[in-house]
């Protein structure tokens, strides 16, 4: 007895007893309960437990409790109450009831333990909490926290917002595996090797402004960033806490200046330079003039005194060259050039470039070739006269510059439009020196005006009368091996090329053309389509090739500079081999003295000699010396047009451009495919239409006049809930443009021209870019089937982990590049099968080239695997299509009868409507059928696009009587 009292006074003192009957009347309370309630003894005893004013448990709950006590069950739980002044106090208690004789509950014992203190310590705590959250919320910076693991643990609203990401889709991942996985180039960034990590674990905090993250988009940007270490009880690293900021429009501002620096030191350089070079090509023609005028005043002999006269004529000429150049960079520079409108053709300029350039490139014995695609007659309006000092200029450089090899002018008709193009063979240019040769007063490399010459002017004053004339000069080189300029010119007054006048009658209409040396292979095909413009026949034989016909009526011989092919060629002579070939002309790089000089009298002296380079008139009056005269796997494979069909079908695109014909090509491609196409040409007009209508992509023109296309992005990527994946196209294919478009806020850079594959690709894998269950079809083919296959055999983690251990050996051969490369051929992965064999192709070279290539095949192999998931997600979709397409015409045979209506009206609506009608039922039953009658009405011919039409109408009718 006594002990039981010691429990009971123990109970007492630090927990509330008390005793109720079965409906809740209290019987008994000790002195804590009266402590914490606030009440006495005699205010509660014979009260209901109502009392205590209950806040937490509801009327209805505390019956149902009282209930399940009544039938003898314990109940345990918190009890949140007020005190008899209104505080809040609170309990855990349990409640237990007494049974004398059963099964009746006699009474109930509550014993319950204060933890009012611990919930006022939670509140704090919560309070705490909230205030720290609103804090991190507040900030501009993202913050993010990982544990020791690397997984994410936290991310405040900033994060998320840079990042696309929310805390619940991250938890999951490593935040280094998501976010940090690339360095600014597109390499792989592993774990081990991140500074970030390696920092946080020697217990160190880390700052930078050299790292980069990437969003749930793919978009590569430029951070800020603080990472500070989180330590365990221990004092041990246990993860880190991050802050970071997306600084691309700092780094953009930083590459502005840093540009603008630079063009100011190399302005700087470039006058220094130019002064050195003024002063070198100056004073050596003076100095020449003054020294040999001297000695034509002093000698008595008169050829010495010719010869010294000579020379002062040949440096004058030299020094007015260099005057008239600067002259006409001043006049260009302060526009106060001229250009002039006036009917020409190209006959004269072709000519006179020929008398210009023809001694110069046989003094360095160079094939110069004139590969003139259209009529010299048609009929052009422009500025002859600056046209020809633009290829004037560009062939004199073109022959200074080339030691060995050919000089190649090439003219051909584009539309209203006549290009140019001059190319050679020579030293090259290199891509440091290609950024400053349109710079006035600068060439591409200093040593070249000390071994050449020169004043670094023409070619800027090249592209500024070519801008004048409504065109672009651009280039294209490789050193050591050769340079193009190129630039077009809308200055066709004829659509249609002239008619040549009548050949003579002793025109041969078969020549066959001996190729004696390699070297002059691509002279002769010029020649042969110069003589087919005529329609003239010409068939090409090399003798090395065994290939010479047994006789010929008229035969042209095109020697090289090669020695040894002309003695080949003499002794064949000699011995007979040619006597049946009637070889009537000869074509070389040399003088016609020089040729006369090298054949002697192995040839007849009625022999017909033509210098390179050959021209139409030359050519016709020389041949008629009596007359004078003028790829299953692509169709039906993974990136088929087939599976790209049910993949895009209804897909909204945006196509911004400012040119028409892009829009119009880029318009098409996709029409094909079922897209649904809208078109702007203006920065404005696309804003507009982002803001008012949803797209599925957005195919961007970077250089739109007033609002740019990266205006547009930045635009649309800082819009609250915008993802829609933005694909830049630019003319501009250096690693400059291709940062700026994805810092602007673009997944993807295209370069001008696109061809119709890369724009249909980057479409698809963008559009389809989020991941997705797969959930195989309940019906499967062998092609499905295929695509599963794949799909379950490099969706594993373990896949990437090997790749990266190939990085680790460039010069190994990787079974599992063997396999894959099989696999992605097999199943029509033609992205990735390119991306692969360009890997092994270039598996010799250096570490940094094959790191590059692992990170494209990680890209294109999850590209692969993310169009996979969304073929088979259509194909169960496109199976019940089918079936529904193939026994119900309806629909079809109502199309038809609108486009059929269409036709009879020379609508040119009916295009439109053929196009959607076949790319909605591409490879079904009349997919063949709709495909002619879009090829018809592409075309125009809207009488046979009718009858295609009718006759399907017709086949569908007889379908349903039978």
């Amino acid at each position: 007895m006594n002990a039981m009292l010691l429990q009971r006074q123990a109970m007492d003192k630090h927990g509330m007893v008390v005793t109720m009957d079965v409906k809740g009347k209290i019987l008994s309370a000790n002195e804590k309960c009266s402590e914490l309630s606030g009440f006495a003894e005699h205010e509660i005893v014979g009260k209901y437990i109502t009392a205590f004013a209950i806040t937490n448990i509801s009327n209805s709950d505390i019956s149902a409790i009282f209930s399940a006590l009544a039938l003898g069950n314990i109940w345990q739980g918190e009890v949140h109450s007020l005190r008899k002044t209104g505080e809040p106090w609170f309990v855990f208690a349990t409640v237990v009831p007494v049974v004398k004789k059963a099964p009746l509950v006699d009474h109930l014992i509550v014993i319950a333990t204060d933890i009012s203190q611990q919930k006022r310590l939670e509140k704090s705590l919560s309070e705490g909490r909230a205030f720290y959250r609103s804090i991190t919320d507040s900030i501009g910076e993202g913050v993010y926290a990982v544990n020791a693991e690397g997984k994410t643990q936290f991310l405040n609203p900033a994060a998320s917002r840079l990042l696309g990401w929310t805390l619940e889709e991250l938890q999951d991942r490593r935040f280094h595996d998501t976010v940090h996985y690339q360095k600014g180039d597109g390499t792989l960034l592993k774990r081990e090797q991140c500074p970030v990590n390696l920092t946080i674990r020697d217990g160190k905090s880390y700052t930078s402004y050299e790292d980069f993250f990437t969003d749930k988009r793919g978009r590569l940007f430029p951070i800020s960033i603080v990472a500070v270490p989180l330590l365990n009880n221990e004092g041990k690293p246990d993860g880190h806490v991050g802050v970071f900021n997306d600084i691309s429009s700092q780094k953009a501002i930083e590459h502005k200046l840093q540009k603008a620096y630079d063009e100011a030191q190399g302005a700087n350089k470039a006058k220094t330079d130019f002064l050195a070079t003024m002063s070198h090509e100056i004073r050596t023609p003076m100095n020449a003039i003054i020294g040999l005028t001297h000695l034509a005043l002093e000698t008595q002999d008169n050829d010495q005194r010719q010869q010294y006269l000579e020379k002062v004529q040949k440096s004058s000429n030299a020094l007015l060259e260099l005057m008239n150049s600067i002259l006409d960079f001043s006049k260009v520079e302060a526009n106060k050039i001229d250009i002039l409108d006036e009917p020409f053709t190209l006959t004269k300029t072709i000519d006179k470039l020929a008398q210009v350039f023809q001694v110069k490139a046989q003094q360095k014995q160079l094939q110069l070739l004139f590969d003139i695609r259209c009529s010299t007659k048609i009929r052009c309006s422009g500025d002859s006269e600056k046209i020809y000092q633009v290829l004037l200029n560009l062939l004199s450089n073109a022959i200074k510059f080339t030691e060995t090899g050919h000089v190649l002018l090439k003219i051909d008709k584009r539309g209203n439009e006549l290009g140019f193009s001059v190319s050679d063979t020579g030293m090259g240019i290199s891509d440091t020196g290609k950024t400053k040769l349109f710079n006035a007063f600068e060439q591409a490399d200093a040593s070249i005006s000390r071994k050449f010459g020169g004043t670094g002017l023409g070619l800027a004053i090249c592209k500024r009368l070519v801008e004048l004339m409504g065109g672009e000069l651009t280039i294209e080189s490789k050193v050591n091996e050769g340079t193009n300029f190129a630039f077009s010119l809308p200055i066709c007054i004829e659509d249609t090329e002239p008619s040549d006048s009548l050949l003579p009658v002793s025109i041969p209409s078969e020549v066959l053309c001996i190729q004696t040396h390699k070297s002059v292979e691509q002279g002769c095909q010029i020649l042969c389509q110069t003589l087919q413009r005529f329609n003239i026949h010409c068939l090409i034989a090399d003798p090395n090739e065994n290939l010479l016909p047994k006789q010929a009526d008229f035969s042209i011989v095109f020697l090289p500079v090669d020695e040894s092919s002309w003695k080949s060629f003499l002794r064949h002579v000699q011995f007979g081999e040619y006597h049946e070939l009637n070889c009537n002309v000869l074509i070389s790089p040399f003088s016609k003295e020089e040729v006369q000089k090298r054949i002697g009298t192995s040839l007849s002296k009625n022999i017909r000699i033509i210098e390179l380079p050959f021209t139409e008139g030359e050519l016709i009056s020389t041949l008629s010396p009596l007359h004078a005269s003028t790829n299953k796997k692509t169709s039906e494979g993974l990136e088929s047009k087939k599976w790209r069909t049910k993949r895009l079908l209804n897909k909204r695109v945006l196509v911004v451009d400012d040119d028409l014909i892009s829009v119009e090509i880029s318009q098409q491609i996709l029409k094909d495919l079922g897209v649904n196409v809208v078109t702007a040409m203006t920065g404005e007009l696309a804003l507009a239409l982002c803001k008012s209508n949803t797209f599925d992509a957005i195919l961007l023109d970077c250089h739109l006049p007033g609002i740019t296309g990266y205006d547009i992005a930045e635009t649309l990527t800082h819009k609250e809930g915008c993802y829609t994946p933005i694909i830049a196209l630019s003319a501009d294919e250096t690693n400059e443009a291709s940062e700026k478009a994805l810092s602007a806020g673009m997944c993807h850079h295209l370069v001008k021209p696109a061809t119709a594959d890369e724009i249909v690709h980057t479409i698809d894998i963008h559009i389809h870019a989020g991941y997705m269950e797969i959930t195989p079809p309940s019906e499967t083919d062998a092609f499905i089937a295929s695509l599963l296959s794949f799909y379950d055999t490099y969706s594993q983690r373990s896949v990437m982990s090997n790749l990266l251990n190939i990085f680790h050996e460039p010069t190994h051969t990787s079974q599992l590049l063997t396999e894959l490369l099989a696999d992605a051929q097999r199943i029509g992965a033609t992205t990735l099968e390119r991306c692969l064999h360009r890997f092994m192709e270039a598996k010799q070279r250096p570490d940094t080239i094959n790191a590059k290539h692992i990170s494209d095949i990680s890209f294109e192999l999850d590209a692969t695997l993310r169009l996979i998931a969304h073929t088979i997600d259509k194909s169960e979709v496109g199976n019940e299509c089918n079936e529904a397409s193939d026994v119900d015409n309806t629909s079809l045979r109502s199309s038809l009868e609108e486009v059929k209506n269409a036709l009879e009206a020379y609508d040119a609506k009916a295009l439109e409507l053929i196009t959607a009608l076949a790319a909605r039922h591409f490879g079904l039953g009349h997919s063949h059928t709709l495909n002619q009658l879009k090829k018809l009405a592409s075309i125009y011919d809207f009488e046979g696009a009718l009858v295609v039409a009718q006759s399907l109408i017709d086949e569908i009718n007889n379908d349903r009587t039978e």
